[in-house]
């Protein structure tokens, strides 16, 4: 996709973390499969949401902040975009749980697409500015925290709680240049977690019905190497940008191993990465939010810097954009 043509621009960006800080030795609680954890995964700790908070609480506290940046109303808003995993409720839409907290007056809308959703929410919300909304508030949040998910500790560790977001608005300056979304649904039991009434599929073992299961990590790493690269260069092709103009490339961190897996495929020096698994783990389709406006707190994006974002994960989905802050 192709957005130069779209007057639009990133008005104010928003987070919110947990308190609450889980090592690994407070999931492992051993010395040695703590120190094992961290270094198959990369990560050190997660933020874990108190016992009262949901996952729209979470997502209201980034928007009210984003929303605080920009000095806009709730009110102001044509429209929410939310990436919730996995949200309060299979059903009402979480977004609509968040309109009402945040008291807007706007349509709101959940977007499902793992941990594309966020990205995919940025896309929806540019097509929306095209035919003539003014500002829309894309927001994400992840709580895995909380209940009986997973079947591994492994796979526990790698998650966290958090949330981000932005507020795009109609603006003369055409700060969102290309973007791009792929799909490969072969791929769909190779990262799954079901709903509790769904079917179980048959080539999911039997120990892990109703939990969070990862397949092969062969298949992770091959349709890394061998479809993102070509996705992303895709993108900077339509930005007319090559990679030694991007200024800061955000780029999702599912694991450690993956990261630097995608890194080395898109050929980005490591220096002009941003990297936060250590401190939040895995945060689905909050993560790019979250680091792009940590990053802009600290001073490291300023406006006018060229940015890529990258994310990938189940479904197979991925999707990249470039923009300028």
């Amino acid at each position: 996709m192709l957005y130069q043509g779209i007057g639009a621009r990133i008005a104010a960006t928003g987070s919110y973390v947990p308190a609450k800080i889980v090592t690994n030795n407070h999931l492992a609680g051993a010395w040695e499969v703590a120190r094992k954890l961290q270094r198959l995964l990369g990560a050190e700790e997660r933020r874990e949401v108190d016992e009262g908070e949901a996952c729209s609480d979470l997502i209201v506290e980034a928007a009210q902040r984003v929303l605080r940046a920009a000095q806009a109303s709730p009110l102001d808003l044509d429209r929410i975009i939310v990436s919730a995993t996995p949200g309060d409720f299979l059903e009402p839409p979480t977004a609509s749980v968040v309109q009402y907290k945040l008291q807007a007056r706007c349509p709101a809308v959940d977007i499902k697409m793992s941990c594309v959703g966020w990205l995919a929410g940025v896309d929806y919300a540019l097509r929306c500015i095209a035919t003539g909304e003014k500002k829309i508030l894309v927001v994400a949040g992840t709580v895995v925290s909380r209940g009986d998910a997973f079947h591994t500790l492994m796979h526990r560790a790698i998650f966290g709680d958090g949330a981000g977001g932005i507020l795009i608005e109609a603006d003369e300056h055409r700060s969102f240049l290309a973007g791009g979304l792929w799909t490969d649904g072969q791929y769909y039991t190779m990262i799954n977690q079901p709903h509790p009434g769904s079917v179980h599929p048959a080539d999911i073992p039997a120990g892990y019905k109703g939990k969070f299961y990862m397949g092969p990590r062969r298949v992770f790493f091959d349709t890394l190497r061998h479809e993102l690269a070509p996705c992303v260069e895709s993108v900077l092709k339509e930005a007319c940008l090559s990679k030694d103009e991007i200024d800061v490339a955000i780029i999702h961190q599912p694991s450690r191993k993956l990261f630097e897996a995608a890194v080395k495929s898109l050929k980005i020096p490591p220096e002009k990465t941003i990297q936060d698994f250590h401190r939040y783990g895995n945060t689905i389709s909050a993560e790019l939010p979250i680091a792009l406006d940590e990053n802009v707190q600290n001073g490291r994006i300023r406006r006018g810097d060229k940015l890529l974002l990258v994310t990938f994960g189940a479904g197979f989905n991925a999707g990249a954009m470039v923009l300028e802050y």
